[in-house]
């Protein structure tokens, strides 16, 4: 999987020389890039333009790897975030926890998510 920061990154330092459509996957513009200077310029700011917005993915057609870190670290605080809150529910339950007590948690808890 391709980062879209890295492509970004490469598009601008050096798109001119069609280096971010060779990390991309397209071959064939790269070599046009390369060949014309990133098309006069014109196809060089596109290119940066359509990376950032997200409009031009890896010729394989899979997604950016940045995007998926960052869903997974979100599932990962939330699915914590409900396992804390349900812990201390129980304790709630239970009669550990006072009601004042279980408020704040509950409230801090979900503020994480």
């Amino acid at each position: 999987m391709k980062s879209k920061t890295t492509a970004l990154i490469l598009s601008i330092l050096v798109g001119g020389l069609g280096v971010d459509r060779f990390y991309l996957g397209y071959t064939g513009m790269g070599v046009l890039k390369l060949l014309t200077g990133g098309c006069f310029g014109i196809l060089w700011i596109i290119d940066i333009v359509n990376i950032a917005t997200g409009k031009l993915l890896p010729a394989d057609g899979s997604a950016y790897d940045d995007l998926e870190v960052r869903s997974n670290a979100t599932q990962q605080v939330v699915s914590t975030a409900y396992d804390e809150l349900e812990k201390a529910a129980k304790l709630h339950e239970q009669g550990i926890l006072s009601d004042d007590e279980f408020a704040k948690i509950k409230t801090d808890l979900l503020e994480k998510m």
